[in-house]
């Protein structure tokens, strides 16, 4: 869809929430796996962390999330028994979050799917490209979490 094709009203936020909406939908559509995107980007950052545990908090920060919808996320991927969750002995306000073994044999599926739908997204655009793209969307997130 071009802009002349979108109209004038429509902005780049409006733009982003399409794409990211059209992604999640390819994602879903590609897998069997009982996982949405933002799931399947929490147990990827945790697999890239392992075998140490993580903490909401850094979960929170991680994906810019609040606290309830951390809390959400985490509370589905327990249930689907990909991770398990204790509060910490030493400190009993943080809530540690570890990987079960189950999601260490899904692991290399899930990410190849993330892969195949990155190069979907990102069709078309050059190395240089998709660094620019980069900068610029690290430029806005830093502009709104001052």
């Amino acid at each position: 869809m071009r802009g002349e094709e979108m109209g004038e009203d429509h902005g780049i936020l409006f733009l982003m929430k399409l794409i990211v909406d059209r992604a999640s939908t390819l994602f879903a559509s590609k897998t069997e796996c009982p996982v949405t995107a933002a799931q399947g980007r929490v147990l990827m950052y945790m697999l890239r962390q392992a075998p140490r545990a993580v903490t909401q908090r850094e979960l929170e920060k991680y994906m810019g999330v609040s606290h309830a919808t951390m809390t959400g996320l985490i509370e589905r991927i327990e249930a689907k028994g990909y991770v398990r969750t204790a509060f910490d002995g030493r400190d009993g306000r943080v809530k540690n979050v570890r990987l079960t073994e189950a999601v260490r044999t899904d692991h290399e599926r899930v990410a190849g799917l993330l892969e195949e739908l990155d190069n979907e997204v990102l069709g078309g655009l050059s190395k240089g490209d998709k660094k620019e793209l980069l900068r610029m969307l690290e430029k806005m997130y830093e502009n709104i979490s001052k």
